[in-house]
């Protein structure tokens, strides 16, 4: 009898049927492909899910740092429209108050978002990398606009093109194609182009004849390439990248030359405009006013006796030591007016009216070219019957202490605006080479007297002597006689800003690029012209935003 030990045994040893063992295998199989596949799917989902988490990361990072930009442009506006009733502050380079201001606060660096607004600095030599924290006045560029004053005078020496070249790559045959864009005929001038040249084209279009209404306009004159609008500056950054002084072995072609060519944008505008206004919003006081009644009136009110006097007699009897080009008589159509209104002014026949011994029956016989007129000005004057000398309140001695509160409540013009002037203190050499009497000593020195730049901004104390451009007489920059001529193109100030609006991360993460304009003669100041840079590049290194 078998033992129950031995029949274990023997079923133990027993071997299964080949069928049995091949069907146990594919069942393993099986289960191993289908625990892969599952793994697979599972390493999918969360790939895939990890991919979209990020992904919404950065379309919120992007959508942040747009709002940031957009926040920084709304930000610029505030800060402009505060200048109507704070003349004092900083817009030009102040790092504190336009670099890298918090958006959102966080407490990591990835997740600080903040805003800044930059513009280049016209006021380097253009060989290195330099930007400012701040804004731009269009002051700061010759209005194209104002290219037409050059040719409507026979006797006038500076042509159009003596006006602007200066600027790199302008010809006269383009000089004369933009005279021909902005005047209001279709007379062709020499290498110009009127509408009959624009309809030829692939896609037809007339001259405009009329005023440019905005500088990218140039683009459609005759002659004028993007190469010579944009210059070398590739991604709009105003600094000289290497890509952009390596001659043509990546884009753009420059010439290596080290300088950096910003291009016309840089140098013209279309839209240089001031309110001619007192710095309370108020009207000036016109010394150019018709009824000398009204006139003296005002000033005495607003000033002194002193000072309507001598303004009142200088409308009379001029200035005998004025340069002519700069005392204008009065028409005949003007006169007849005048003498009109003050014939209306007196209630009785034979009845005189006169103010500080003046007799103002008369007609004022000249006017004032500009304010400056009235620096060192003496006039043979007629004070109750008798000749009296009339000396000027404002002379070379007192210029920079009386000039700026003279200029601020006075003016020559009943425009509301004022167009076309340049800002002495940041305008670039080019720039100011196509004033009128301007020369390139005088330039030269205009551009070396300017103080450099500093990390908590601009030499202030300076920049508060020069608030008028009658500095340039004050430091002896100018003569008097040259002064007058140059005056009335002349401005420190000016109300349309442009820059760029930046919003970014102290760590990583997506930048914006906007480029934005805003009118400060409105009220509020309002956005004119905005464009997206996003697509050129971040164009600045984070570090230069940060502020930490």
């Amino acid at each position: 009898m078998t033992s129950p030990l031995k029949l274990a045994r023997q079923r133990a040893q027993t071997v299964l049927p080949a069928g049995n063992r091949k069907r146990r295998g594919f069942v393993l199989l099986v289960v191993t492909i289908v625990v892969i596949l599952l793994s697979l799917a599972a390493w999918s989902y969360m790939n895939k899910m990890v991919l979209e988490q990020e992904a919404t990361m950065m379309y919120g990072r992007d959508v942040e740092a747009r709002m940031a930009a957009e926040s920084a442009i709304e930000y610029a506006a505030i800060q402009i429209g505060l200048l109507q009733t704070e003349q004092s502050e900083d817009v030009f380079h102040n790092p504190t108050l336009f670099r890298g201001q918090v958006m959102t606060e966080a407490d990591n660096p990835r997740g600080q978002c903040r805003f800044t607004i930059l513009v280049p600095n016209e006021l380097s030599s253009g060989k290195g990398s330099s930007v400012r924290f701040g804004l731009t006045r269009e002051t700061a560029k010759f209005d194209i606009n104002r290219l037409n004053e050059f040719e409507g005078d026979d006797d006038e020496t500076t042509t159009a093109y003596d006006a602007v070249s200066f600027v790199p790559g302008m010809t006269e045959e383009i000089a004369n194609a933009i005279l021909d864009w902005i005047d209001s005929d279709e007379d062709r001038g020499v290498g110009g182009a009127e509408s009959a040249d624009y309809q030829g084209l692939a896609v037809p279009y007339a001259a405009r004849n009329a005023p440019l209404e905005s500088i990218e306009e140039l683009l459609q004159i005759q002659g004028i390439t993007p190469v010579l609008f944009y210059g070398e500056d590739a991604n709009r950054n105003g600094m000289l990248d290497p890509n952009e002084d390596d001659g043509n072995e990546s884009r753009p072609n420059d010439n290596a030359d080290g300088i950096l060519d910003v291009g016309w944008r840089e140098y013209f505008t279309a839209s240089s405009r001031e309110r001619n206004t007192a710095g309370d919003g108020e009207a000036k006081i016109n010394i150019n006013g018709t009824i000398l009644t009204e006139l003296f009136d005002e000033i005495e009110e607003a000033f002194d006796t002193e000072t309507a006097t001598f303004i009142i007699a200088y409308r009379l009897w001029g200035n005998e030591n004025a340069d002519p080009a700069t005392v204008k008589s009065l028409t005949v159509d003007q006169k007849e007016l005048a003498q009109a209104i003050t014939g209306g002014l007196t209630s009785q026949e034979g009845v005189s009216i006169t103010r500080a011994g003046m007799d103002l029956n008369q007609v004022s016989a000249y006017s004032f070219r500009s304010i400056y007129d009235v620096i060192d000005a003496q006039v043979n004057a007629v004070i109750n019957g008798a000749p009296q000398t009339l000396i000027s309140p404002w002379t070379s001695g007192n210029l920079l202490e009386k000039m700026p509160e003279f200029e601020g409540s006075f003016t020559h013009v009943d425009d509301a605006f004022l167009d076309g002037r340049i800002n002495i203190n940041i305008a670039r050499r080019e720039v100011l080479l196509a004033i009128p009497d301007m020369t390139e000593s005088i330039a030269d020195s205009i551009i070396t007297m300017r103080p450099p730049l500093e990390d908590s901004g601009v030499a202030s104390s300076l920049m508060t002597v020069r608030a008028s451009p009658t500095w340039l007489l004050g430091e002896s920059l100018v003569d008097l006689n040259t002064y007058r001529r140059l005056g009335p193109w002349l401005t420190t100030g000016g109300d349309i800003f442009s820059f760029q609006a930046l919003g970014h991360f102290d760590q990583g993460g997506p930048t914006t690029r906007l480029e934005a304009t805003i009118d400060g003669t409105q009220d509020p100041p309002r956005v004119i012209f905005q464009r997206d840079l996003t697509s050129l590049g971040r164009g600045f290194h984070p570090g230069l935003l940060s502020s930490r």
